[in-house]
């Protein structure tokens, strides 16, 4: 090897240095080798560059995360969360806590910035791998997903206790001195395995395990230490390598921050040079954090390096007075795991039984803790083509409009097989798969509308209308309101300013649906305001136009804003007000609309209880 006059260096410690000569490459602080030079450059050069085209990626996407307006405490988003802080920032973008101005839950989102074209997809079709996760106590639920302009924001429970990294470099994990601590600390260490473990039954790889990523919950249950780690951020460490997503503008990039797929300082031998990951990447992955966590701080460069990191922790006693040491046997574990091949590594249900002896031995009791296993995702009741509200109703398949909006887009149709290529492993991931298929449509139309061509609104409009019906099946009604919102407000110009009479049903409709979604989210008084609406067009085209064939939905609408009355004090009104919708459905029965007597018999039910 060339000597290089050059600094190099030390991927153990970090120190630069230069060789005394060509025999001695090594860091004179810690024997550690020098980061090795890329295989296209001449040999001793230290710094890897990135390809050109990496480069260019990440100048455009550092142009759109420059231009990206930064949110302020008290501003609300969507019209529905106020921003309560800034929770952190990294390879992902910013991370803030934002709150929902009626129903008072908050939630970490996660603002993914430079998006474009089919990174955009290739990005919300590996996130749903996060939202199509089943329940798991150590495990972060993604709730859903936003569309803000380009931007992706990513809806996940908020945990207050902040992350595992956060722990380390503030000493909390510490705290209580070495015994506490040391109990402390092996079990973050199992529960953390045991969350992985979990996401390998699943069959998934994280591909970005480190300490930033696991979130320290409370568990009430547990008197003595009250911890539950939850890993988080699952399938955007692959998101990010497949939509090449880099640091934030002006960032420095770090060893610690996520980019191209992976965090440098956390991963493993077959990760950093591109090969096919397995469990065993999180396996090290892990261990790298297992490491951190006795050190108190990366003094590494890459986590490729980990077994000789782990030998200069323990050969230079590197712990701080506050931390304490490693256990012997954990040192042995961390060897298994940093072993070069992926093979020869254990899988982590071993290294939690593993665990849980040491815990015995330091702790001198038995692992109490119950883990609670990970149900597999069971196979959708509905497929593909059969989509379903939980009223009934049906919505228009997303490949259908993804069509429609392409051709209309002069764009070729194909184009729709790339993105509806993905499908869920549950009822829920396989209805998120339509949503960002629908979002992809409706990004599309309000394009095309926005440019000027006013012939698509009523296609946006029942598009928003469907799109609802979607987020409503999900349990979403924040993102529900929204839906019916921007479909209200294009109805509304359609019906009202420009005479387009056959569409007032529908936007009676609109007012109802919303309304409805209002008042699940505790917004009672808004939600009459709507009904009123819906019932005065409805009455119009009964009463003027002679449609008697809306008296069931007429019915309908009364009896929803009946029930309102009633849970807002107003019992007396709200009686009286169902009392008139039974009788106006007991006379369309009588007519022989027998289609209407479930909806009689679920009013008739209604008026007996509040009677």
């Amino acid at each position: 090897m060339t000597v290089s006059t050059s600094t190099l260096f030390c991927i153990v410690c970090g120190r630069e240095f230069r060789p005394r000569d060509a025999d001695t490459v090594i860091c004179p602080d810690c024997g550690g080798p020098p980061e090795a030079p890329a295989p296209s450059q001449p040999q001793g050069t230290v710094r890897i560059e990135q390809p050109e085209s990496s480069k260019l990626q990440e100048t455009l996407s550092t142009l759109s995360a420059k231009n990206a307006v930064e949110w302020k405490v008290g501003e609300v988003i969507l019209e529905e969360y106020e921003v309560k802080g800034e929770l952190g920032r990294g390879g992902m973008g910013v991370v803030y806590l934002l709150q929902h101005r009626h129903s008072g839950r908050q939630f970490a989102v996660k603002r993914a910035l430079g998006l474009t074209g089919a990174d955009r997809q290739h990005f919300l079709a590996e996130l749903q791998t996060w939202i199509d996760l089943p329940e798991h106590e150590n495990l972060v639920a993604c709730r859903f997903f936003r569309t803000l302009g380009e931007e992706i924001l990513i809806f996940a429970d908020y945990v207050e206790g902040g992350s595992l990294a956060h722990w380390i470099q503030s000493g909390k994990l510490y705290e209580g001195g070495h015994l506490v601590a040391l109990e402390r600390m092996l079990d973050i260490a199992i529960q953390f395995a045991w969350g992985l473990h979990c996401l390998h039954r699943l069959g998934l790889v994280h591909q970005d395990v480190k300490p930033g990523n696991v979130l320290m919950g409370k568990d009430e249950q547990v008197a003595l230490l009250g911890i539950r780690p939850k890993v988080s951020d699952f399938g955007l460490a692959r998101a990010r390598a497949v939509a090449q997503i880099p640091g934030l503008a002006g960032e420095r990039r770090d060893s610690r921050v996520s980019w191209g797929g992976r965090t440098e300082a956390y991963c493993s031998p077959e990760q950093a040079i591109g090969k096919s990951l397995t469990p065993a990447t999180d396996v090290w992955s892990w261990g790298v954090s297992l490491l951190e966590m006795f050190a108190g701080e990366v003094f590494w460069i890459s986590g490729t390096v980990a077994a000789q990191a782990l030998e200069t922790y323990q050969e230079r006693e590197r712990e701080q007075a506050s931390i304490p040491p490693m256990p012997q046997g954990l040192a042995v574990l961390l060897r298994k795991c940093f072993q070069e091949q992926p093979e020869a590594r254990p899988d982590m249900n071993a290294v939690v039984e593993q665990l849980k002896a040491i815990y015995r031995r330091e702790v001198g009791k038995e692992y109490g803790r119950p883990l609670a296993e990970i149900k597999t995702p069971a196979i959708p009741p509905q497929k593909v083509g059969e989509p379903l509200h939980k009223a009934g109703v049906r919505w228009t398949e997303p490949r259908v409009w993804l069509e429609w909006a392409l051709r209309a887009a002069g764009r070729d149709v194909a184009e729709a097989e790339d993105i509806l290529q993905r499908t869920g492993a549950t009822r829920r991931g396989e209805l998120v798969a339509q949503l960002a298929a629908y979002d992809e449509a409706k990004r599309l139309y309000e394009e095309m509308v926005a440019d000027g061509r006013a012939e698509l609104r009523e296609d946006l409009a029942q598009l928003c209308l469907n799109k609802a019906l979607l987020h409503d099946t999900l349990g979403d009604a924040p993102g529900t309101v929204q839906e019916y919102k921007r479909a209200i407000g294009l109805l509304e110009q359609l019906v009202e300013r420009e005479g387009r009479g056959e569409l007032a049903n529908d936007l009676a409709m609109a007012y109802m649906n919303k309304a409805s979604a209002l008042y699940s989210l505790g917004e009672g008084r808004a939600a009459l305001g709507l009904y009123d609406r819906a019932i005065a067009i409805r009455e119009r085209l009964v009463e003027r136009e002679g449609r008697r064939e809306l008296l069931g939905s007429l019915a309908k609408v009364k009896g929803l804003r009946a029930i309102v009355l009633i849970n807002l004090g107003k019992r007396a009104q709200g009686v009286n007000e169902l009392r008139e919708a039974v009788k106006m459905l007991q006379a369309e029965v009588a007519r022989g609309r027998a289609d209407l007597q479930g909806m009689l018999r679920e009013l008739s039910n209604n008026l007996q209880r509040f009677s």
